[in-house]
């Protein structure tokens, strides 16, 4: 899943966990996208923000399982 978010240009934060930070930096702009993730592709990613972390840093935490075959994996990147 990072190699693909990788080479869509979308922003990963760094880390050794299986859960993938994608960085999005605007709590207003990270509750738009899950919106829409949820909405127009019925793609559930929580959006972290403030208390969680610091304002400036909010991002979705993507949890890869063993059940996302790489279709669903290719159709979250595309969305």
């Amino acid at each position: 899943m990072k190699q693909k978010l990788h080479k869509a240009n979308i922003p990963v934060m760094t880390t050794d966990s299986h859960i993938i930070p994608v960085m999005i930096g605007n709590a207003r702009l990270c509750k738009e996208a899950s919106d829409v993730l949820m909405n127009d592709f019925k793609i559930y990613v929580q959006p972290i923000n403030f208390p969680t972390v610091a304002v400036g840093t909010e991002r979705f935490r993507l949890t890869p399982g063993p059940f996302h075959t790489d279709k669903i994996m290719d159709e979250m990147v595309s969305a």
